[in-house]
């Protein structure tokens, strides 16, 4: 409970400090994200000049097509890499996010506790009611908070074990590669 201004001032000092660490957390990942993209542009724009130099060289329908067959598990493989590098980056960017949103709800769980406590040494004689059924009421936010937030790890956790699988199986199913004529 709030009874002093100075107490006001570290509750807002403390909800600005997580909110600009959040801020932050976020600038990093939008920064780890603007690399990514601009080293997979310069990849593609070096690796485009190359197939356009490759293509120019061909002399017949048949190494047209292997000239394609040949390019394309290596361009689905960059695909699926750029996917798990994305993926990865937003992942650990919320993850960073939702550590200090967690510290950030467990103080205020635990000021909220303080002023309940508070209220309940000063709550006038026949008010037990009152403040049992707050207690109640506060023990079963929590609880759904932390269902909530252990349903939702759960799910992070399933996403990922899927994108690693799906992953798996783009590396194991690659096509044979084309053969040429002697």
């Amino acid at each position: 409970m709030v009874n002093t201004p100075e107490q006001f001032v570290e509750i807002q000092k403390s909800a600005l400090e997580a909110f600009q660490a959040m801020a932050l957390k976020s600038v990093e990942g939008f920064e780890k994200l603007a690399d990514l993209n601009i080293q997979a542009f310069k990849a593609s724009v070096a690796e485009s000049s190359e197939h356009m130099k490759s293509a120019l060289n061909i002399k017949d329908a048949r190494s047209l097509g292997d000239l394609a067959s040949t390019n394309l598990q290596p361009a689905a493989d960059k695909f699926g890499a750029y996917a798990r590098d994305v993926y990865q980056i937003g992942a650990e960017t919320g993850t960073e996010i939702a550590k200090i949103f967690e510290k950030q709800i467990a103080e205020g769980n635990k000021q909220f506790g303080a002023a309940v406590e508070e209220m309940t040494r000063n709550a006038p004689a026949g008010s037990e009611g009152v403040v049992t059924l707050v207690k109640s009421a506060v023990s079963a936010a929590n609880n759904a908070y932390d269902q909530v937030n252990k349903a939702a790890k759960q799910a992070v956790e399933m996403a990922e074990q899927n994108i690693a699988n799906a992953t798996k199986s783009v590396s194991v199913a690659r096509p044979a590669a084309p053969k040429k004529a002697a």
